[in-house]
């Protein structure tokens, strides 16, 4: 069965890349303190460490940076409707997000010209990629502990930004509490424990989309267990001095336009409270 949902026809008719015309998410489009602004994503973007029980002379390069025995993997999701869009694993556990992403980019993963999926920080600035700004409050656990509000441009797009890229930090919770192998390893050999994560992904689209009120069962859970609150090192993969520039410039204009329009949403809110009183 591990090789049938992790392989066609069953994988890639439940976990695929959307087409280049696909709409603006409706979470997005329905939302004015998301729209226009990211009106261009396609979903969210991110990595994960699933243990794994590799024989003792591979443990070295499958060893993380919090000292257990994992592989990294590479996933993108819906932002609507909690599903896996694309899933590559089997990348020793040692390597950062950037690595497995770049590698993820030589492979099969495609983005459309225009579009881009919000990520952390942690792969630095490219064309396909939205990141948020480093040195500033993002996880939603610190503005919890701050319960403050944001003061400016940066803050208010990072704040946005990781309310709607919390969605992977939820899936890959559900995703791991509904299939514990994925937190407690197993002893199969690597060929296939490198196949796990891809046709637990599978497996879990084809229940949302056959059994959508099941989702219930997860309501309480908001992040991934074993992701620390971090944004991580800066990527050094291959992106030009130039595509740096362009996704730099991309997202001081969305934070900017966001800026502006919160300022002028606060500032009627205020002229109507001061005509009520």
């Amino acid at each position: 069965m591990l090789l049938a949902f992790s392989s066609p026809p069953f994988y890639t008719t439940y976990v695929h890349l959307p087409p280049e015309d696909d709409p603006t998410p409706a979470r997005i489009y329905h939302a004015p303190r998301y729209h226009p602004f990211f009106a261009h994503a396609l979903g969210a973007a991110d990595g994960s460490h699933i243990t794994t029980a590799p024989p003792a002379e591979e443990r070295g390069p499958s060893r993380n940076r919090k000292g257990g025995v994992s592989q990294n993997i590479f996933v993108t999701c819906t932002l609507d409707t909690l599903l896996f869009t694309y899933v590559l694993s089997g990348i020793e556990g040692s390597a950062t997000d950037a690595t497995v992403f770049q590698m993820a980019r030589e492979a099969d993963f495609r983005v459309p010209d225009g579009r881009y999926y919000l990520a952390d920080a942690g792969y630095g600035f490219l064309d396909v990629l939205l990141v948020p700004y480093r040195g500033v409050r993002y996880h939603l656990a610190e503005w919890g502990r701050a319960n403050v509000k944001p003061v400016n441009k940066e803050e208010l797009f990072n704040l946005r930004h990781a309310k709607l890229r919390n969605t992977i930090e939820r899936l890959f919770g559900i995703l791991k509490k509904r299939f514990p192998i994925l937190r407690s390893g197993c002893e199969y050999r690597m060929k296939y424990q490198v196949r796990l994560p891809p046709a637990l992904c599978a497996l879990h689209n084809f229940i949302r989309l056959h059994d959508p009120s099941e989702i219930n069962n997860f309501i309480d859970i908001h992040e991934d267990p074993d992701r620390p609150p971090s944004t991580g090192e800066l990527a050094q993969g291959p992106a030009t001095r130039a595509e740096r520039e362009r996704a730099n410039a991309r997202r001081d204009y969305i934070a900017t336009s966001m800026w502006n329009s919160y300022q002028e949403w606060a500032r009627q809110a205020e002229e109507a409270q001061e005509m009520v009183l």
